[in-house]
């Protein structure tokens, strides 16, 4: 064992060593970098929006891109949604836009951003200047935010993803039995079907259901804008995309989908033409990165602030690295509190929700903060669960149409491996107790009916917990929160319907409202946490490297890590069933 610790320190002494080296050379690549750059707009831009840059939840500007050196350390830059939409608005007003020029309407980066960028391009577009999109591909995500542009152009063989809204469940019950792995589900809700893809070999009636309704509304929300865009029928467009009838560039044409036909050259000659240029290289383009390092700067003479609290990814327990954890964000909302010159706070919710207790840790926080000050939320491409727990106490909630909300309900679910030793491994686990229980969801046997009982109490308990925490915050009766909860899942203008909900709305009309609560004419933004760049990630992992090395060092440890990570998973959860991408 002295032998295995020498040459594990022996290895790890190299590692920090090369780490250093690296970090050496990292700090002198920093200093040959040179200043950040200066943007100015010249008179009569185009303000290019290239749907293939990647829209967050926050901007990160990320000059040292390690993916090009590092194996995945992974590119963080990113057009936050909030700078994205203030500098649309920003440019409707500036004389030195001329028009907005869409392109890449291939890609997408999530149907609730791109409802978001939708509203300021509309805005953009009553000011009385032009929006025109060009597309070589299409894809629905993209056309959706094309459609709203005064003049749509494709390439002459563009195809097309408008095929409607699909979700694919994989269940898995079958291929768990032959390794005789029995998941062991525990929830309440009709439609909290979190866990069921474990449990089952096809899907429940209720979430059958539950999600039929779900990508019927998101279709309604997005095809509905189009038609009214397009000044074509709902029923016209299911037709066509139902009989496959949207082939080709062509036919977007003849469906009234597509202006005109372009090559990426005569798109250029185009671009040339609408802007009063002569070529093609006296056209003065700039990117939204760039227009907003010109336009949208932060007001530092300003002492008033609105906080922006952005609580993105799945509720995690304690010590967990990513995501929403009470450790994380418990002292960012007491600061805030404590702050007299952050006069109101937006929390940004992009959550399926997850463990309960951190969750609860959180919300408990945010009272704490709502009795001094306004706090006002919006929602992103989610707010379910354990996201939606956090923030129904606020003052108000604005949620876009396509935003995934609701999913009040809660499950456990603890994995039995008793067929697994026995059938699999032929094995024998013998356990020596002190008590009936002691064992209890140690994953070497199935949990007997009291202990079922048991967790179907705690279930309950929280269940109940959780709906009058609804009640509470809504304005509601806890009957009729549990009549719209039983882990139903609902689209943001479902939710606006049935009162989970304030208003229809984005980040910006969040931020709007909180500076009219906290009576101010002139504030600044300050977003937390501090949204990370590669290089502080890759800081992060060489923290994590050496933390599993010296976890090597010791064998017993490794067993404590194992069955540690195996406890974090029979917590009680506030989850979303599933997460759900469209394009």
């Amino acid at each position: 064992m002295k032998f295995l610790k020498s040459l594990l320190a022996a290895i790890l002494g190299s590692f920090i060593a090369l780490g250093l080296l690296f970090l050496l050379a990292i700090g002198m690549i920093g200093a040959l970098m040179p200043a950040e750059e200066t943007v100015s707009v010249a008179p009569s831009s185009v303000l290019k929006i290239d749907l293939g840059s990647t829209i967050g939840e926050q901007t990160v500007s990320d000059p040292l891109d390690l993916s090009s050196i590092v194996p995945y350390a992974g590119s963080t830059s990113s057009i936050g949604i909030l700078d994205a939409v203030r500098a649309i608005d920003y440019a409707a007003t500036d004389p030195a836009i001329k028009f907005i020029y869409l392109t890449n309407c291939g890609s997408s980066s999530g149907i609730s951003y791109m409802e978001e960028l939708r509203g300021a391009l509309d805005r953009f577009r009553a000011s009385g200047k032009p929006v025109i999109a060009y597309g070589e591909n299409f894809s629905f995500g993209g056309y959706y935010l094309a459609s709203v542009a005064d003049k749509i152009y494709a390439d002459e063989f563009a195809s097309n993803n408008i095929l409607g809204i699909a979700t694919t469940i994989i269940f898995l019950k079958d291929i768990l039995d032959r390794f005789g792995v029995e998941m062991q589900l525990i929830r309440h809700g009709k439609y909290k079907s979190a866990g069921e893809q474990f449990i089952a070999s096809d899907i429940s009636e209720a979430n059958r259901e539950q999600n039929q309704a779900m990508v019927d509304a998101l279709w309604q929300a997005a095809a509905g804008s189009i038609c009214e865009s397009r000044e074509i029928s709902l029923t016209d467009l299911d037709r066509m995309v139902n009989n496959l009838e949207l082939n080709t560039a062509q036919d977007m044409i003849e469906a009234g989908l597509v202006d005109e036909l372009r090559t990426v050259n005569g798109m250029e000659q185009e671009l040339v033409t609408l802007s009063g240029a002569e070529k093609l290289k006296d056209v003065k383009m700039i990117t939204l990165d760039k227009y907003i390092k010109a336009r949208i700067k932060t007001d530092y003479k300003a002492k008033d602030k609105i906080a922006i609290i952005y609580a993105d990814g799945q509720i995690n327990p304690d010590g967990s690295s990513d995501g929403i954890t009470a450790d994380k964000f418990q002292p960012i909302i007491r600061d805030l509190r404590a702050d007299s010159s952050v006069k109101a706070v937006v929390l940004r919710v992009n959550s399926p929700g997850g463990s309960v207790q951190p969750a609860e840790i959180i919300r408990t926080e945010l009272e704490l903060l709502q009795q001094e000050k306004p706090l006002i939320v919006s929602y992103g491409t989610m707010a379910a669960s354990g996201g939606y727990w956090i923030s129904a106490g606020a003052d108000k909630i604005y949620s876009n149409n396509t935003t995934l909300t609701g999913s009040i309900g809660v499950f456990s679910m603890l994995p039995s491996l008793e067929k697994t030793f026995k059938d699999i491994a032929h094995v024998n686990p013998v356990t020596v107790r002190s008590h009936r229980h002691a064992d209890m969801g140690s994953m070497t046997r199935s949990l007997d009916r009291e202990e079922t009982a048991a967790f179907q109490e705690q279930v309950e308990m929280i269940y109940d917990h959780f709906i009058d925490i609804v009640a509470e915050g809504r304005g509601l009766t806890p009957e009729r929160v549990d009549e719209i909860a039983q882990g139903r899942v609902w689209c943001g203008n479902e939710a606006l319907d049935i009162d989970l909900v304030n208003e229809i709305g984005g980040l910006k009309d969040a931020v709007d409202y909180a500076a009219v609560a906290a009576g101010l004419d002139s504030y600044r933004i300050e977003a937390w946490p501090k949204a990370q760049s590669s290089l502080d990630k890759l800081m992060d992992s060489f923290g994590s490297a050496s933390a599993a090395v010296e976890t090597l060092t010791e064998p017993e440890k490794i067993m404590e890590s194992l069955f540690e990570s195996v406890k974090a998973e029979k917590g009680i959860y506030a989850r979303l069933p599933y997460i759900y991408y469209f394009e």
